[in-house]
């Protein structure tokens, strides 16, 4: 009955979840300093051979889109994408598990490349960075913690990131169409937040908080649905707390409600049917320590029956 659960498949535990995340954007960040060493000591070589180019790639140096994600051009450059894929990155790793965040961060970054390259065919033009793919796991935090509040050096006071997403795309589409940042391939940071928005959309509904397309988004007096699960986050060393509208849906209470046998004797239908409904509704990672136990229990107990 739980394995015909398409969330009970589809979820790793969330412990595992929460180390293999974190673990690759550490390992993503590791891998763009060394490249940025590397560029740094082999300037010319990583220019001609590792950074975009429409003229190199038409001459079959087809692996540039993806080498050109992990080379940075200064020191401000990486500066900057790295402590964006830290703190963003911090947000989104721990719910979608390193494989998974592994998949956002290469195939948006790939994206926004590829659109850069068809929108620069001719252009003697070449490209370098990470800002695709940190753009894309700004906009995938943006809609999975869309309550969580952020300070900007420029703005003296927190504004929620759902907020500060909405205002760096707009920013970004301005000044792609007034061409008022040379130097800088805004083009890639749409298509990547694009991208990152699809990419949990397709792949990562149920962890949605926020759907900037819906028209309900947009509503007066609109608020996400609950779901965070358990309204709180930490990873990375950044910590948010969200205060939900009203008081969370606790269920019943087991420790005193005997008809769920929740004192050590076998799982009840009837409790086994809130907690598959609370995790249809809100997601596996609402479940409190002790529902989560509850729910392996009734596992274990429906593969011995």
């Amino acid at each position: 009955m739980l394995d015909d659960r398409d969330y009970m498949r589809r979820r790793p535990e969330p412990e595992n979840t929460v180390q293999t995340g974190l673990k690759c954007v550490y390992a993503l960040i590791a891998v763009n300093v060394l490249a940025y060493i590397f560029t740094m000591a082999q300037q010319q070589f990583a220019i001609d051979v590792l950074w975009l180019s429409g003229d190199h790639f038409r001459g079959g140096m087809f692996w540039q889109p993806l080498t050109a994600m992990f080379m940075h051009g200064g020191l401000s450059h990486i500066i900057f994408n790295m402590w964006g894929l830290y703190i963003f990155g911090g947000i989104v790793a721990p719910r979608l598990g390193g494989k998974a965040f592994l998949g956002l961060y290469l195939s948006t970054g790939l994206l926004g490349n590829l659109v850069w390259l068809a929108a620069a065919w001719n252009s003697p033009a070449v490209l370098c960075g990470a800002s695709g793919a940190v753009m894309a796991v700004t906009a995938a935090a943006a809609v999975m913690a869309p309550e969580t509040p952020m300070l900007l050096l420029f703005i003296p006071f927190p504004i929620k990131l759902r907020t500060m997403a909405i205002v760096f795309f707009v920013l970004e589409l301005v000044l792609e169409v007034t061409g008022g940042q040379p130097g800088v391939a805004n083009l890639v940071h749409i298509a990547g937040f694009i991208g990152g928005y699809l990419f949990i959309k397709i792949f990562f509904r149920r962890e949605m908080l926020w759907d900037p397309v819906s028209p309900n988004a947009w509503q007066r007096g609109y608020r996400p649905p609950r779901g965070d699960r358990s309204g709180n986050s930490s990873a990375s060393g950044w910590t948010y707390h969200r205060r939900p509208d009203r008081e969370p849906d606790r269920g019943p209470n087991f420790s005193t409600d005997s008809n769920y046998g929740f004192n050590g004797t076998r799982v009840s239908q009837r409790e086994l049917d809130y907690l598959l409904d609370k995790i249809s509704r809100s997601g596996i990672n609402s479940l409190t320590e002790q529902e989560l136990q509850r729910l392996k229990q009734a596992r274990e107990e429906m593969r011995r029956s």
